[in-house]
């Protein structure tokens, strides 16, 4: 009987010390697979670095987030990009078969994520692509074994894209960042026209279409050097000036178009050194009056 209960004791202890090793080894594979921040209010920096050696850095301001500390951020993608680091969670783990291929593949193809709450790194996400079936995103959290299939429950797709390390993908597209305290337009038969207070007020409403860069069939610098048809002369209140060149486009379908000179729906718009695709359409108020109105868009009349 004395036998039957030191056999008991030692079963007893056995099954507790198993069942604290399986619980800190539970709570140690958990914390390596939290890829989700809860609380993204504090979020206050992101940095984003692949290895192409493209790197920026979000920075949350007083009023709008920065871009690598001097460039208004696209809010709608910010909000975006915290949405899914507050709701990306594991959707199931890699097949043993192909986990040395994905990390083989994580070694040379990722993005690094650094979360800051407060200036203090919490967290370092490693990025790969998508799944075969493109519903899933392959991460790996810093110091973890191995890599998951990581997802946002209800969204079918994704996420990588939302990771970019481009530059212009992260710009505000508003044309116009800073508050206006007075406007000259420079018409190309060296006539001027300063725009009324509500019209300035109005300049801060403009979007952009897209940022362009050059590439093998689109050279950025042939087209800022052809003449304006109209510059506009900013001073802001910050004691700054800027200059927006407003440049004419080509059509894109030339057999449609053909009998059409320029494009007739945008135009380019170079500012601080970038080149920008602008609709005609966000300066209507402008257009509206006549003598505008005949620079702008003389195929009106």
């Amino acid at each position: 009987m004395k036998n039957l209960y030191i056999y008991f004791i030692i079963i007893l202890v056995l099954i507790l010390l198993l069942i604290t090793a399986n619980y800190n080894s539970s709570s140690q594979r958990i914390d390596k697979r939290d890829f989700a921040v809860e609380d993204t209010l504090l979020v206050n920096k992101i940095i984003l670095e692949n290895r192409n050696l493209e790197k920026l850095k979000l920075s949350r301001g007083e009023k709008n987030w920065i871009l690598n500390d001097t460039i208004i951020a696209n809010q709608y993608l910010i909000n975006l990009l915290l949405k899914t680091i507050k709701e990306m969670q594991i959707k199931n783990p890699i097949a043993r078969a192909a986990l040395p291929n994905i990390i083989k593949r994580m070694a040379t193809q990722n993005t690094k994520l650094d979360i800051y709450k407060k200036n203090k790194k919490i967290k370092t996400i490693y990025i790969a692509g998508e799944t075969p079936d493109q519903l899933g995103t392959y991460m790996m959290i810093e110091g973890a074994k191995e890599p998951y299939v990581v997802h946002i429950p209800g969204f079918n797709g994704y996420l990588s894209s939302r990771f970019s390390c481009k530059e212009n993908i992260w710009k505000s597209k508003r044309v116009f960042n800073k508050l206006i305290k007075k406007t000259t337009i420079k018409l190309n038969d060296n006539k001027s026209i300063h725009l009324s207070q509500s019209n300035i007020l109005k300049l801060n409403k403009i979007y952009c279409e897209s940022f362009l860069t050059s590439n093998k069939n689109f050279n950025v610098e042939v087209i800022k050097n052809r003449t304006p048809f109209i510059t506009m002369i900013i001073e802001n209140k910050d004691g700054t000036t800027e200059q927006l060149n407003c440049i004419r486009k080509k059509p894109v379908n030339k057999d449609k178009y053909n009998h059409h000179k320029y494009d007739r729906e945008r135009f380019y718009a170079f500012k601080n050194n970038t080149l920008m695709l602008v609709q005609y359409k966000q300066f209507n108020y402008l257009m509206n009056s006549d003598s505008l109105n005949s620079y702008f868009m003389p195929w009106s009349k």
